[in-house]
């Protein structure tokens, strides 16, 4: 179920925002002949590639480190299941403090696998952006300079895709991360991924959610700091600590046989290190 936040900023947009169909850019063979025909059908073939538990996750991390983010939030709201009341999630807001949406950025976003052109970035919002849609049938993304945040909803006409672009409400998007200390003034510029779940999903086990999270910002260079607020609770806060290297001098062993320090000679003498 979509939150309040949700439709306010797509009702916003929807009466002055302008539309845009999503266009298909350098696919592959494997998906041309989807180019001109259902864009339902070639997204559902790009969740197949991406098929591996937390890819939407894995994707939005690696994007948000491309933008030079140092902290992302993974907000997640429950409610109770019709199905002996377990929770499932009906939305996950995800955001970055990377640098906000330029308009070539917001360019590429709707275009299907056009990806960033700079070589140093991976992803930068190509096709692995559209992992969005394995858990969110329209989602909205939120991105720019505090107080002047741009928002783009995607929404479906038949099995054509479109966007819908407009100027955010004031307010809406940019709470407070510390989502029960309402008194505390938030200046961060967010650029945020609004996904209400299309199916709600249970909520993931968080032991195996940090892990999860944890093994992905193994190859991030910028994103530092993780945080996993549920129903408003903070729940994990990962940090990440680059430790500078250096040298470890090791004594060495007077000779082979003795056991006084790192062996670097064979017992012959032949070989060192």
């Amino acid at each position: 179920m979509a939150s309040s936040a949700y439709l306010d900023v797509r009702n916003a947009i929807a009466d002055e925002g302008s539309d845009a169909r999503v266009e298909v850019k350098s696919l592959s063979n494997t998906y041309a002949i989807l180019r001109n025909n259902s864009q339902r059908a070639l997204i559902d073939k790009i969740l197949a590639r991406y098929a591996s538990a937390g890819a939407v996750y894995r994707e939005l991390l690696q994007n948000s480190n491309d933008a030079d983010a140092t902290t992302a939030e993974i907000l997640i709201t429950t409610s109770a299941s019709s199905e002996g009341g377990k929770e499932v999630v009906s939305q996950v807001i995800y955001r970055n403090n990377g640098l906000p949406f330029r308009t070539q950025d917001w360019a590429r976003l709707r275009k299907i696998a056009e990806g960033n052109p700079d070589a140093s970035k991976v992803g930068a919002f190509g096709v692995g952006a559209y992992t969005m849609f394995s858990i969110c049938e329209e989602p909205l993304v939120v991105s720019g300079k505090k107080g002047e945040e741009e928002a783009m909803a995607f929404f479906w006409k038949g099995d054509s895709l479109w966007t819908k672009t407009g100027k955010a409400p004031d307010g809406i998007i940019n709470m407070s991360a510390t989502l029960n200390h309402s008194n505390v003034q938030d200046n961060t510029a967010w650029t945020s991924f609004m996904l209400p779940s299309r199916d709600p999903y249970p909520l993931p086990d968080l032991v195996e959610f940090a892990k999860f999270l944890t093994a992905s910002m193994t190859f991030t260079q910028c994103l530092k700091n993780i945080r996993v607020y549920v129903n408003s609770t903070l729940q994990l806060n990962i940090q990440k600590t680059i430790i500078e290297s250096h040298t470890i001098e090791t004594p060495k062993a007077s000779s082979f046989w003795r056991n006084d320090g790192a062996v670097t000679s064979s017992s012959s003498g032949m070989f060192t290190l």
